[in-house]
């Protein structure tokens, strides 16, 4: 058996080509011939297996255990517990059920009736609305006066309703109002002169208002506008009479707007008042010279810009009045205001000069003094005011306000027993420039829904350009308010007025003058009145007022009741 190396046989390639090289090259001539010869042994060495078999070697390298000793260290403590006393809640429904109606109905001494209705829509995104109805009355006569007896009915719808960019807002309004002219003593030798159905008067009025506005966007700069108007019916009748009624016709329409750029809002207010007053006429007995048919029309426009700051507010504006009635018939008024913020709002000083036009209307002198005649002419009044004061918070319960200032009415309206129309137990309508200087002070306590108290008092210094003095009006003027919730149950208020300094035109008409004569005396007017809730739905109240009997004079030869009681009961249905 032969056996060849494989190591040779990988040799023979080699030895091939060699000869293949050199039998390419001739080296020696053609005939010459080489023959080499040699013995050698070549011997093979045997093969075998290999008995073992492949297998994978795992090699694990120990990780070393390593430890971290921890210091221990102790930290001294101290525990302390204060004592936290306890909190009251008061768990109530998330929205708590509602009663659309409401009624509420007494009686007092003078045989006074009262009774009052509303009655509310209830929760609604989309509108609102209601009715209002009042009545009060007393049958009851001041003693060694003219018969006092009056009736006071109001009644009134309003609603509001909503979308999403706009709310417009309504309401109508009615008054019935019957009274008779007291002031005359009640003496044989008067009744002989003047009988008692001459003394009665009755008013009636009827209104609306309508206001249209849009709402803004927090995230955008939005123009805020109002369109609004309004109209007024007022008129006095006497069912043997009807002739001499005055008859009073109001109508208002305007717009508001406002623009806030960064810091600063510019705004601008529109409206044109017209009034049309008529007495007497056609049929009548009343001298023509005395026959009104007066139309008064007001046109007011007020531009301003305010600008806010952290700690200030800075108003600039001017009043512009178009009044057709008087002369001069452009009237212009500035309005400057300036505030600014100490300690955190705890004062506010503030200063600034205002003003305005108010346009006089029939209703509204015979609103603020029922007993004035039928015939009166009619005048605007122009307001004029610097001011400057203080007010701020000196805690989360007392605010106040202290002010200086001085104002001046031109065309003021006030009131003089009358001589023409009646003997002296109506009121005439006569116009003055006065001038009032003086002090306005309040302070507030409240708290919580607990207890709040106002105190507001007020002095003013008049003069006058023409009357004696500026009738009726007030000098000092204080005023103390008070209300108390007791366990949610038992409702209490008071309040005091104390009025002093009113001069009464009585002196005008006597032939020997005092400084008496020109005194309607010191009021001091208390009222206190309780309310015990015996649940949501049911109330009882007492009213006592008037408690120190003071029958004073609220006008010139008008005294007032006594003592007052009134009481009764509310139901919510």
């Amino acid at each position: 058996m032969i056996r060849i190396d494989f190591k040779y046989i990988l040799l023979l390639p080699l030895f091939f080509v060699g000869g293949i090289s050199f039998a390419g090259v001739d080296l020696e001539p053609e005939d010459s011939t080489f023959v080499n010869i040699s013995i050698a042994k070549r011997p093979i060495s045997p093969s075998y297996r290999i008995s073992e078999k492949p297998s994978i070697i795992d090699t694990v390298i120990p990780i070393p255990n390593i430890s971290y000793p921890l210091l221990s260290r102790n930290m001294r403590t101290e525990i302390s517990i204060d004592q936290i006393d306890p909190t009251k809640i008061k768990i109530i429904e998330k929205l708590e059920k509602l009663y659309p109606g409401y009624l509420r109905l007494g009686l007092g001494n003078y045989i006074s009736p009262l009774g009052e209705f509303y009655y509310n829509s209830m929760r609604n995104r989309r509108m609102s609305y209601g009715v209002h109805l009042n009545h009060n009355s007393s049958f009851g006569n001041i003693k060694d006066y003219a018969p006092s007896t009056f009736d006071n009915t109001t009644a009134r719808v309003f609603g509001e309703f909503f979308t999403k960019q706009f709310k417009i807002e309504s309401e109508i309004n009615y008054l019935n109002n019957g009274y008779h002219f007291y002031g005359i003593r009640d003496t044989t030798e008067n009744q002989n002169l003047i009988s008692r159905d001459s003394l009665r008067n009755r008013v009636q009025g009827i209104g609306y208002n309508v206001r249209f506005s849009n709402f803004a966007r927090k995230d955008s700069a939005t123009l805020l506008y109002t369109v609004k108007t309004d109209f007024n019916y007022f008129h006095e009748f006497d069912p043997h009479e009807r002739i001499l009624n005055a008859k009073n016709s109001n109508f208002g329409i305007g717009t508001e707007m406002a623009y806030q750029l960064r810091n600063n809002i510019y705004a601008a207010d529109l409206d044109v008042r017209f009034n049309k007053y008529k007495f007497a006429g056609e049929g009548s007995d009343v001298l023509i010279a005395d026959w009104h048919n007066d139309n008064n029309t007001i046109i007011h426009l007020r531009p301003s810009i305010t600008s806010y700051g952290k700690k200030w507010k800075v108003l600039v504006g001017v009043d512009l009045n178009f009044d057709f009635l008087s002369d001069p018939i452009f009237v212009a008024i500035p309005h400057l205001e300036g505030k600014y913020s100490l300690f955190n709002d705890m004062f506010i000083p503030y200063a600034g000069i205002g003003g305005g036009l108010t346009q006089n209307t029939f209703q509204s002198l015979n609103r603020t003094n029922e007993f004035i005649v039928s015939e009166m002419d009619l005048m605007n009044t122009k307001e004029l005011k610097f001011y400057g004061g203080i007010k701020g918070t000196l805690s989360k319960k007392l605010s106040f306000n202290l002010q200086v200032h001085s104002t001046t009415f031109t065309n003021m309206a006030l009131f003089v027993n009358d001589t023409v129309w009646s003997d002296m137990y109506k009121f005439d309508v006569v116009y003055d420039k006065v001038t009032a200087t003086g002090v306005n002070a309040s302070i507030s306590y409240q708290a919580a829904e607990k207890l709040k108290v106002d105190a507001i008092v007020a002095y003013n210094n008049y003069t006058t350009q023409t009357e004696t003095h500026a009738w009726n009006l007030p000098e000092i003027d204080i005023k103390l308010r008070g209300s108390y919730n007791m366990f949610d149950k038992i409702y209490v208020k008071s309040d005091l007025t104390l009025l002093g300094g009113r001069k009464s035109p009585e002196g005008l008409f006597s032939t020997d003058v005092s400084d008496q004569d020109f005194d309607l005396g010191f009021v001091a007017d208390a009222n206190l009145s309780f309310e015990y809730r015996y649940n949501k739905r049911v109330s009882i109240f007492a009213e006592f007022n008037n408690l120190a009997a003071q029958k004073y004079f609220k006008w010139n030869r008008y005294r007032t009741q006594g003592f007052q009681f009134l009481g009764g009961a509310t139901f919510s249905f």
